[in-house]
């Protein structure tokens, strides 16, 4: 039997039960047969000084593959043992279940039909009042119930029953805690509880001791002295302070070497001061920050297949969630036939079916949304529609704070040490509130960041522009890539006055080769790419090594598909984004409609495991189709025009149905009928002979609400998981 034959581990702890061992192994291989899976049981002697040991190794020989023994030469505790049971599960499903026969093995199979009908994260049994001997024992049990409870803010009928079941790294994960507790096992429901996974009791019953005695029936007072020191810490742990989230759980057990350069004391100082005041300037995210960035500092250095791990794990929980709590999943998975144990890696994804910007419209606003999220603490997040009606989406606030402690990770991949001088080419504050506004600015200022606004780049007003980012000295110039290309055209006429940047992040267009020579030669240093959207902000950025997009992996998973398959290193197909992180409204396989080149798993030489994608080509509805059957990227258009800006100020390429596209010209100052001719020749070079183009002279085009131009704009309906055409890119016929 391998790892992956096995459904369930039932782990039982023992302690001096040498009497009760074989009718716990017989009726529990009894539970396997019945519900015909598979299944192993766990026997944990923890430090027995009867003959436990040698009774669980008959068990073992008697039963190979089925029985599994793992021993304490010392008695270490119940929770010990779980966690040994659990490092040896090979189940996709744990469940624990004390040695004395006192809870009845056979209810194994109610709680495993609760775990998948109800579609919860963890089933606990409460043990029944029928038989009940209402002893000493009971009392207090019932009185340290009572206090958690209240203590908590749960209304469980059994807090402390300690007869669960639910998926193994979800137990993994409720075995994470950071207190020394005397019975930690007591609180089992109350991480579950206060890590967000969502429970369910059924009843079950509970029959006295048959044999052996119980350690608990000689110090009832003893122990419930210190369940209530427990307690104690128990609330500083998941009440006083943010219980860790998976990926830092991840790296307890997949520790790394964090290779970050270390802040100078004035640069750890200028932090200490900003996260002291971080949740008075920011309007919905907070200092949960501090605690993403810290733990990206380390995952970033997780070897590749690591890196794989953290993501399945996550895709697990995100897809148990979304089946849980989100009635358009609940109805697309079911569909399909699907179950979230369905879906355990990445290997799985094409299981699932794709969610495009057209279901997410349609299905606005709570058919999409979770249920079981504050709604206060989602952000509506808009796009500027530059291609069609305005898009809408939400985000959480994990998810916000994720990002914005990604984005100082890239940032710092540049050289940049936070408190550096930035200047962000930028809208700083579209769409923001008064106070929203006014917290951005103080933002700005604790960070040292200084923003210009992309519109007022006029040639009128750019002499002062530059002037004005010389005065502030960055060390990051950050912008969009063509208000950095603009400015590149500029300076190299015009001279630099003195703007000598550490270096240049370009995000939110593609950014064409061209470019970023022209931006490099015009600044003297280097440009690092980034790629996001909207809905997500950075999804994925170059690092030093200027090879390819490092996939922000611990948020996002990225498939490069075209006609619903991986497409091989060095081809182009359509973005597909899982994002791992956004709970309040989850984005699982989000068409977010850019083309990208796919990469191989070779290994980066700046050393980080999280993979890459190529070169990004743009958004699909930026691809105009030629005469010929074939398509060309807006970036095309991009690279082509530049050279000509002497006589072509600003242009836009519309199609709107095949075989025709309208040329949009703003003239420049040298234009002539010479060169448009050139124009319309070079393009149909690539569109096809047969391609009709109306130009059309126009004084401006306007820039979209973001401040972004764009280059081409194609209405057809292209689909590239639908027989897509190939994509011809820049030089190529």
């Amino acid at each position: 039997m391998t790892a992956t034959d096995v459904e369930l581990s039932v782990i039982a702890p023992c302690l001096n039960e040498e009497l009760n061992i074989p009718e716990l192994t017989s009726r529990i291989l009894g539970v396997f047969d019945k519900g015909e899976f598979r299944g192993e049981l766990i026997l944990v002697d923890d430090g027995s000084t009867d003959g436990t040991a040698q009774v669980i190794r008959a068990m073992m020989e008697a039963h190979p593959g089925r029985v599994q023994g793992v021993f304490h030469q010392q008695n270490r505790g119940m929770a010990a043992a779980w966690k040994s049971g659990a490092g040896a599960a090979r189940g996709r499903l744990v469940a624990t279940i004390d040695a004395d026969l006192q809870y009845q093995p056979e209810d194994l199979l109610r709680l495993r039909r609760a775990l998948y009908e109800r579609s919860v994260d963890v089933v606990q049994g409460w043990r029944s009042w029928v038989g009940r001997v209402k002893d000493k024992r009971y009392h207090i049990s019932r009185a340290f119930n009572f206090m958690l409870n209240t203590a908590f803010g749960m209304q469980l009928e059994d807090n402390k029953s300690g007869f669960v079941i639910c998926a193994r790294e979800v137990f993994q994960d409720l075995l994470t805690y950071e207190g020394r507790y005397f019975y930690w096992q007591s609180f089992i429901m109350v991480a579950a509880h206060a890590k967000g996974y969502s429970y369910k009791e059924i009843e079950t019953l509970f029959e006295q001791r048959r044999a052996g005695e119980s350690f608990l029936d000689k110090k009832a007072a003893q122990a419930s002295v210190k369940s209530v020191y427990d307690l104690g810490k128990a609330l500083w742990e998941y009440q006083g302070k943010r219980p860790p989230d998976v990926a830092l759980q991840f790296l307890r057990r997949h520790p790394v070497i964090d290779r970050s350069p270390e802040k100078s004391p004035a640069q750890s100082l200028r932090w200490r001061a900003y996260m002291a005041a971080f949740n008075q300037t920011h309007w919905m995210i907070t200092r949960d920050v501090e605690h993403y960035y810290e733990t990206l500092q380390k995952t970033q250095w997780l070897s590749p297949s690591a890196m794989r791990e953290l993501q399945d794990e996550k895709l697990r929980r995100l897809v148990r969630h979304a089946y849980r709590n989100v009635p358009y999943y609940r109805a697309k998975l079911q569909e399909a036939g699907l179950r979230p144990e369905d879906v355990q890696t990445q290997a799985d994804l094409h299981k699932l079916p794709m969610l495009g910007k057209a279901d997410i419209r349609k299905h606005l606003f709570f058919d999409i949304m979770s249920e079981n999220h504050d709604k206060s603490q989602v952000l509506r997040i808009s796009t500027s529609g530059s291609t069609g009606e305005p898009f809408v989406c939400y985000a959480d606030r994990a998810q916000l704070e994720f990002r914005w402690a990604a984005t100082l990770r890239a940032q710092e991949w540049t050289g940049y040490q936070f408190g550096d001088p930035t200047v962000r080419l930028w809208h700083q504050t579209i769409g923001m509130s008064p106070t929203q506004a006014a917290k951005e600015r103080a933002d700005a200022a604790l960070s040292n960041r200084s923003f210009v606004p992309v519109f007022e780049m006029t040639e009128e007003n750019l002499q002062k522009t530059m002037r004005l980012i010389a005065s502030i000295g960055p060390t990051l110039l950050d912008g969009y890539a063509e208000a950095l290309d603009f400015i590149a055209h500029f300076v190299k006429t015009s001279g630099n006055p003195g703007v000598r940047p550490l270096a240049i992040m370009s995000s939110a267009q593609t950014l064409p080769e061209p470019s970023r020579k022209l931006i490099e030669e015009a600044f003297g240093c280097r440009v690092f790419d980034k790629y996001g959207s909207r809905e997500f902000s950075g999804i994925a950025y170059e690092c030093d090594a200027h090879a390819g997009h490092h996939v922000v992996s611990e948020g996002f998973i990225v498939e490069i598909l075209r006609e619903g398959v991986p497409v091989k290193p060095g081809e182009i197909g359509e973005v597909v984004v899982t994002d791992l992180n956004n709970y309040g409204m989850p984005f699982i396989r989000y068409r977010i409609g850019d083309l990208a080149e796919a990469m191989s798993d070779e290994s980066c030489a700046c050393g980080r495991g999280a993979p890459r994608i190529g070169a990004i080509q743009g958004r699909v509805q930026s691809i105009i189709q030629g005469s010929d059957g074939q398509y060309v990227p807006g970036t095309f258009f991009a690279h082509y025009l530049k050279e000509l800006d002497y006589a072509i100020k600003r242009f836009q390429v519309v199609q709107e149905r095949a075989g025709h596209i309208t040329f949009r010209v703003v003239k420049g100052g040298r234009y002539s009928e010479d060169v448009l001719a050139e124009v319309l020749s070079e393009f149909r070079k690539y569109l096809g002979s047969r391609m009709q183009i109306d130009v059309e002279f126009v004084d401006d085009i306007a820039l979209v609400r973001t401040g972004k131009h764009v280059a081409s704009i194609s209405r057809l309906p292209l689909d590239f998981q639908q027989g897509g055409g190939v994509v011809v890119r820049p030089g190529q016929n």
